[in-house]
């Protein structure tokens, strides 16, 4: 993707909206001061907002290149807020730290999805709670969608169903598997949500 075409991209309302993070927030449930990675952070408004949204909560963004992230322009809350550069396929983080792992408009785009999976699965904590929104790939506007991207932004961009994420998910060892979309509205998103199992006792 040419550099210029993704600042323009992350400045449309749509990546600025953070409506998903929102919506998401009200499925889970969330220890007082978790501790949360925005996968695919980009310009970090996202990140921000859970920042906000979550008192006292320490959040990380990752993303693969700080091209669009703004420090100036972000308004964080009272926890602690980090960015990380780092491939999703191989996130420089240390394993079972995180109560959340967030991924907002971001794993459509990814490349290698099991081995992300697998490690998404390995930053959360046991009873962490992996929440993906993305595109349905069951939606009419998801081959349009993966048309334009193929297009002007990335050949590799899919739209995946909830039946792939949930096979993509049980490999990666998750399970309480929840699939939400907004109610009485005309939305091509997906809330895709599963846990870590704790641990069992021996």
């Amino acid at each position: 993707m040419f550099p210029f075409l993704k600042k323009l991209l992350a400045n449309t309302p749509m990546n600025k909206s953070t409506s998903a993070y929102e919506f998401a927030l009200e499925k889970i449930t969330l220890p007082p001061t978790p501790l949360v990675l925005d996968l695919g952070s980009g310009q970090g408004t996202g990140t921000a907002y859970l920042s906000r949204a979550l008192s006292g909560a320490n959040i990380i963004g990752l993303d693969a290149t700080y091209d669009c992230l703004n420090w100036e322009t972000l308004a964080t809350g009272a926890g602690h807020v980090s960015f990380v550069q780092g491939d999703a396929r191989e996130m420089p983080l240390a394993g079972e730290r995180f109560d959340a792992l967030f991924a907002v408009m971001t794993f459509h785009c990814l490349p290698e999805p099991e081995r992300v999976f697998q490690e998404m699965a390995r930053l959360l904590l046991p009873g962490g709670v992996l929440v993906i929104a993305d595109v349905d790939g069951h939606h009419w506007m998801a081959r349009p969608f993966e048309w334009v991207e193929h297009l002007a932004i990335s050949p590799i961009t899919r739209a995946y169903t909830e039946e792939a994420f949930h096979q993509l998910a049980i490999k990666a060892g998750l399970t309480h598997i929840s699939v939400y979309s907004r109610p009485n509205r005309k939305s091509f998103m997906m809330w895709f949500v599963a846990y870590k199992e704790t641990d069992r006792a021996t």
